[in-house]
């Protein structure tokens, strides 16, 4: 069963699925919003491994 919009194994209207691709500001929102989230991550990582060590000292 082909649930995909179009004729049976074609990717016409495959792109009616990502609309939101097309405008440039959702691709720089998702950038930026993916970014913060990998320096958040990586601060609080930092930070727990900053406060195990010292409490082993």
């Amino acid at each position: 069963m082909n649930s995909w919009p179009g004729p049976e194994n074609s990717w016409e209207g495959v792109d009616a699925y990502f609309t939101s691709a097309n405008s440039e500001g959702t691709l720089i929102f998702w950038t930026l919003l993916v970014t913060a989230l990998l320096i958040l991550v990586t601060m609080l990582a930092a930070r727990h491994e900053s406060d195990t060590a010292n409490k082993t000292k």
